[in-house]
């Protein structure tokens, strides 16, 4: 990268690995405020072929603070003072100013969806890349990670456990997710919010396997449950493709509307609705159709990785040209998913801390608090995810509301309290496997 900047005793460049470069840095003795920029290339394993990136880190070191940086901007030195520098090139490129062992903020992205949105607080993937953020001042995650000392906010060539909300339209049918499942992500959801316009009493659904009753009719033949079933989703495919070729709604026959609702009636008789309401919390297995229903929002956590296998969708899918539903039906579990078996990890006055879920790569805590109580997490081993689901989080100089989030770096330590005494706080706390 191209920099017209005048080296000094002050302000270094190198190229190489960054962290490495500033370990060498900043055990040399040398002047209280001082820069080093490091130019290197970063993998970008979310595009394809992973192309390198050329990026600059920039380390500020100064007898009040030392903050952390990393742009792919070229940098024009102005002559000044290494602080005083420093803070005109964050202004200028907008880039956080990270200061090692401190929790940070994690920017929403919202990504629109037929079915409604995703809105992304983690996401790492070709459709698009979330931020660290402080203001108006944003970094890309992997790029803030790779030159980070001991990899506090995880390891830049490895995604982060994937954090996002689910947001389907309130519209029935319209916002109906895709009926698929996962051969390796595993994915749990809280529910947050049930759309009243959608379900009056406040009971939303997710289509969440078979229905037992439907699989006795074929007295427990399973081969012969998945043919049929297989069959009415294939009629209910054509009709779908039929339709999904009409350029305008006005080309769409009655009776082609009323034949696609008849057999969406027919396959979707063979699945299970489950329930749904505010607080809620659903596990998916591996191998299990799933799809959550409209009108009801929920916070997901899931394993970072993007593969599925489409059963059906009563809309036309963007994504692929095709339905995987023969796939799908070859592997997927029938027998109904086991009901929520939390653990209560602790249960005192004013404090309820319960593991909602016990993956293989991940696990998830419920926090609730009340009383003025707060939880304390001695040096955590990684970096940990906490999302806000009611109240007012105080951490550090931060203060987080519902569904806002931030990651706690590797070594950190602290109580997590609520700003108000008399009334209640939830939050969501992830930590990964490795």
């Amino acid at each position: 990268m191209k920099h017209s900047i005048e080296i000094s005793e002050v302000i270094q460049y190198q190229c190489g690995a960054p962290v490495e470069c500033y370990a060498a840095w900043s055990n040399d003795p040398a002047a209280q405020d001082r820069l080093l920029l490091v130019d290197f290339d970063l993998d970008a394993y979310w595009l394809e072929g992973a192309p390198k990136i050329s990026l600059t880190a920039i380390y500020l070191e100064s007898e009040r603070t030392s903050y952390i940086s990393v742009t792919d901007k070229p940098l024009v030195g102005l002559g000044l003072a290494p602080s005083d520098q420093y803070f005109r090139w964050s202004f200028d490129h907008q880039m956080v100013r990270y200061s090692s062992g401190l929790p940070i903020r994690l920017s929403p992205l919202a990504v629109p969806k037929p079915w409604g949105q995703e809105i992304w607080y983690t996401g790492v993937e070709a459709r698009g890349v979330c931020c660290f953020f402080q203001g108006e001042l944003n970094t890309p995650i992997p790029w803030l990670q790779a030159v980070i000392p001991g990899r506090g906010l995880g390891d830049a060539s490895d995604a982060l456990v994937l954090l996002k909300i689910l947001d389907p339209s309130a519209e029935p049918v319209v916002g109906d997710l895709y009926f698929e499942l996962h051969e390796e992500k595993q994915e749990v959801y809280v529910v947050t919010h049930v759309d009243k316009a959608s379900w009056p009493d406040g009971v939303g659904y997710i289509r969440m396997g078979f229905d037992p009753q439907k699989l006795g009719g074929f007295g427990g033949d399973v081969p012969a449950f998945k043919k049929a079933y297989l069959s009415t989703v294939q009629d209910y495919e054509e009709v779908r493709r039929e339709i999904d070729k009409q350029s305008k709604s006005s080309e769409i026959q009655p009776e082609q509307l009323q034949r696609e609702n008849e057999l969406r009636s027919r396959m979707d008789s063979y699945s299970l609705l489950v329930p749904l309401a505010v607080g809620d919390v659903v596990k998916v297995p591996l191998l299990t159709p799933h799809s959550l229903q409209h009108g009801v929002r929920t916070v997901e956590f899931q394993t970072p990785v993007y593969e599925r296998k489409i059963l059906s969708f009563a809309q036309q899918v963007i994504t692929q040209n095709h339905w995987d539903t023969k796939e799908a039906v070859d592997i997927m579990v029938l027998e109904i998913p086991p009901g929520n078996d939390f653990t209560v990890l602790e249960d005192t006055a004013g404090q309820l801390i319960e593991r909602i879920v016990d993956f293989s790569d991940f696990e998830v805590r419920r926090v609730s608090l009340s009383n003025a109580t707060s939880m304390t997490l001695a040096p955590l081993p990684s970096y940990a995810l906490i999302m806000v689901v009611e109240g007012e989080l105080m951490l550090e100089n931060l203060e987080l509301v519902a569904e806002e989030a931030l990651i706690l770096p590797s070594g950190w330590s602290g109580k997590l309290t609520f700003a108000e005494p008399e009334s209640s706080g939830v939050l969501l706390l992830a930590t990964p496997r490795h």
